[in-house]
């Protein structure tokens, strides 16, 4: 009796897979400056976790220094990491920038998080989490728009 107290929170809480989807949250804005949208890139990455640590990215620094405004800080920062903005996603957006060397930003980025094994709110306790993402390359020139600038 006493292992289906302890057991049953965990099938409670737990799953074996998790699928998360995320989109921009609205049109970008750009400021009045030349810039090409160019093709698309996508790249997908992927961690293995042994008690909720991916010891295989333990102590890699790659990250696409994802700080979008929804995630922002405090508690919607620990949110973000909750339900999207997983590191396998930063590593994946730095990848898909990387393989587009002429561009100096990623437009409207689509990904695809996927965790399996014991998963706890898309947190992989032991199992695997991917990310994949989708975006457009943005070359912003040297030059702003509308020809020289004025002093």
């Amino acid at each position: 009796m006493k292992r289906l107290a302890l057991l049953l929170p965990v099938l409670l809480l737990g799953g074996c897979s998790y699928k998360y989807h995320t989109i921009p949250g609205a049109a970008p804005e750009f400021a009045k400056a030349d810039y090409r949208v160019l093709g698309k890139t996508n790249h997908e990455e992927c961690g293995t976790y042994i008690l909720g640590i991916d010891w295989g990215h333990l102590l890699t620094n790659q990250s696409g220094g994802r700080l979008a405004p929804e995630n922002g800080g405090g508690i919607g920062a620990v949110l973000g990491s909750l339900l999207g903005g997983s590191p396998e996603e930063s590593r994946a957006l730095y990848h898909a920038l990387d393989k587009m060397p002429e561009a100096t930003h990623l437009l409207a980025h689509r990904t695809h998080t996927t965790a399996t094994g014991l998963v706890f709110f898309g947190q992989p306790l032991f199992g695997q989490r991917c990310a994949a993402v989708e975006a457009r390359g943005v070359k912003i020139q040297e030059k702003p728009a509308g020809g020289t600038p004025t002093l």
